[in-house]
């Protein structure tokens, strides 16, 4: 009996760090009533979200190591109002997207309000990310999803839904649906997008390649380049600020547009065929044209960099 009891005290032991290892991997998942608003608060690591998931599902493959997953109630009262900053207002900073009545410069040339028509319950998702690499599936609907990404990449597919997403990195955007912007110090990569954007980058390059399901747009870059290549354009407007970087235009064949753009310290080129735009004024800081007869009005504005307009490689 004593030597038995030994031999099943040696297999606990040697079955305990087995057990612990395959709970460590367990996912972390929420399961909510219908479609979830999602916080996400990163410090590190990489961050990387995906549909796929059931109705109201929320899950972290793999249970990374620190990632924190908790279910908090939404009060339509205090979030489903946010102050949507201007990208000149807050790029170059680290504040981020705050719920209505939260401390913030919500001043009325710092941000414009949106009301999301949040519902009330305990349907939201917070997650808490001290420095993993993190997967992120999100199911087909859902409320809001912000993003405090801090030092992550960001890099964010199929998704469909409000987002907010402020941080100090990159941040890549494929085929993403609904009211969203960016604030970051990196660059942005955004290609495919339906709904309206907002896009700021304090330092880096600004990468837009859209068509007119991008309804509407607003691009700013503090010292990084914009590249934007227009394959259709939806009702508008579309505005595109620099400082002291140069903006790039690329519009591809049968797109129609109005277009006025100026630069007040550096240039603007226009390189369009003279077959398919209507030229109302031009000059060595500024053009106001017609391009394919009209359409949305896209707006260029640059303090010192030069503009070019091209037809899309």
């Amino acid at each position: 009996m004593k030597r038995f009891n030994l031999i099943a005290i040696a297999l606990a032991a040697l079955a305990a760090p087995l057990v612990i290892v395959l709970s460590a991997k367990a996912d972390l998942a929420q399961l909510n009533d219908g479609a979830p608003v999602i916080n996400i608060k990163s410090t590190g690591g990489r961050i990387y979200v995906h549909p796929g998931e059931p109705d109201g599902m929320v899950r972290i493959p793999g249970n990374p190591n620190g990632v924190q997953m908790n279910r908090f109630n939404v009060d339509p009262q205090t979030m489903s109002t946010f102050c949507f900053p201007r990208p000149q207002a807050l790029v170059g900073t680290r504040r981020g997207f705050r719920p209505a009545g939260t401390p913030a410069n919500t001043s009325a040339a710092g941000c414009t309000q949106h009301k999301l028509p949040l519902r009330e319950g305990p349907h939201g998702v917070a997650i808490n990310n001290p420095g993993s690499d993190v997967e992120v599936g999100v199911p087909n609907r859902f409320e809001l999803m912000h993003i405090e990404a801090g030092a992550s990449p960001v890099v964010i597919e199929r998704t469909r839904g409000p987002f907010f997403i402020t941080g100090q990195n990159d941040v890549t955007l494929r085929n993403v649906s609904g009211q969203g912007a960016v604030l970051t110090e990196g660059n942005i990569d955004a290609r495919n997008m339906a709904g309206s954007f907002v896009g700021g980058s304090a330092n880096g390059r600004l990468a837009l390649v859209s068509n007119a399901a991008l309804d509407r747009s607003q691009l700013y870059a503090r010292f990084g380049e914009i590249d934007w290549t227009i394959e259709g354009l939806g009702g508008g407007p579309y505005r595109v600020q620099t400082d002291a970087a140069g903006a790039r235009i690329f519009i591809r064949p049968g797109v129609g547009a109005n277009i006025d753009a100026t630069s007040d310290g550096g240039t603007v080129t226009n390189s369009l065929d003279p077959a398919t735009t209507s030229v109302g004024f031009a000059g060595p800081h500024a053009v106001s044209m017609t391009v394919n007869g009209g359409g949305a009005q896209v707006t260029i504005h640059s303090k010192s960099g030069n503009i070019i307009i091209a037809p899309a490689p």
